[in-house]
């Protein structure tokens, strides 16, 4: 496990140019959001000096008393953010087919070949991710089911009662959201690697893949160990520093891009551990043979002659 782990990771790591592509374009879609919604709340706030008592505290009566005066002038924004958040998830989808066949070089990183080789596969990772998205969609189901049992057989008892009854769904959703998670990340490069297979197929060799080489799921929990871990150690920072002054805020900007990048990094790492996983132990696909053009042109040549005779 640890050798899939340092080699995918050493993957990743020697494409940083393409780590930094995803992270800029990343940020370059925040920003068209960030800037816009700045300038509105200074001018819908007046310039107000009420919005400096958040850095020292949080206030919740003067965002209640902002959301209720500037409601119209932030409707526009919720529809942007909603708007740019499917960009977002479009987009990461886009990137894995570039992402993929960048993994298969040894030389420089090219923005042209990106993109082409990202378009080139987008119309079928588009699909795993809404079957995905499904399976999630039945992942929640369950989890719902499961939570409101707890819940009716607790009902009555103490708060840690209750928490303890619920934890054994919560564990339950959880292993099985990262099931779901993983097997797209393994139907993407096995419909990479098998331009042929359609996606459906792709998908359901993925999850039996999965089940019968349980060890995948550790490498994925590994990795997602080190992004909680990413998740504290930014968390921590941000409350040793304190966001009290403009210098603070600088300085918490800049730990905020590094962490962003580190999470941009920990994504593209998932998928090549599934890459070098399937690259050590590829899956056995059979597809059916195209016909061949030129027997069966063949064939009815003979017949139209016996015909004719």
């Amino acid at each position: 496990m640890f050798t899939i782990l340092s080699q995918a990771f050493n993957r990743t790591a020697r494409n940083w140019k393409m780590v930094l592509t995803v992270f800029i374009l990343n940020l370059s879609l925040g920003l068209i959001l960030a800037t816009p919604l700045y300038n509105m709340l200074q001018t819908e706030s007046q310039n107000s000096l009420e919005f400096e008592k958040l850095l020292t505290g949080f206030d919740f009566t003067v965002i209640s008393d902002f959301l209720s005066k500037g409601r119209k002038s932030l409707r526009p924004f919720w529809l942007l953010s909603l708007a740019l958040s499917v960009i977002y998830l479009i987009l990461n989808i886009f990137f894995a087919g570039g992402i993929l066949s960048q993994f298969t070089k040894r030389g420089s990183f090219k923005l042209d070949s990106f993109f082409k080789n990202s378009a080139q596969h987008f119309g079928r990772f588009l699909l795993v991710f809404l079957i995905e998205l499904v399976a999630l969609l039945g992942v929640a189901i369950i989890a719902f089911v499961c939570m409101g049992i707890s819940l009716v057989a607790s009902d009555g008892s103490t708060e840690p009662v209750q928490l303890a009854w619920l934890t054994p769904s919560l564990l339950l959703s959880g292993f099985l959201l990262t099931i779901v998670l993983n097997i797209g990340h393994y139907a993407k490069v096995i419909l990479f690697k098998n331009v042929s297979v359609n996606v459906w197929v792709g998908f359901w060799k993925a999850a039996g893949y999965i089940l019968y080489n349980f060890k995948t799921m550790r490498i994925y929990w590994a990795i997602l160990i080190v992004a909680v871990a990413l998740i504290l150690i930014y968390l921590f920072i941000e409350s040793a520093i304190g966001m009290t002054s403009a210098f603070k805020i600088g300085i918490m900007f800049i730990f905020q891009q590094i962490f962003i990048f580190c999470r941009v990094f920990v994504k593209i790492w998932m998928l090549s551990g599934s890459f070098e996983y399937l690259s050590l132990k590829p899956i056995a696909i059979t597809t059916m043979p195209k016909p061949d053009s030129n027997a069966i042109r063949g064939t009815s040549d003979s017949d139209e002659s016996k015909l004719s005779a």
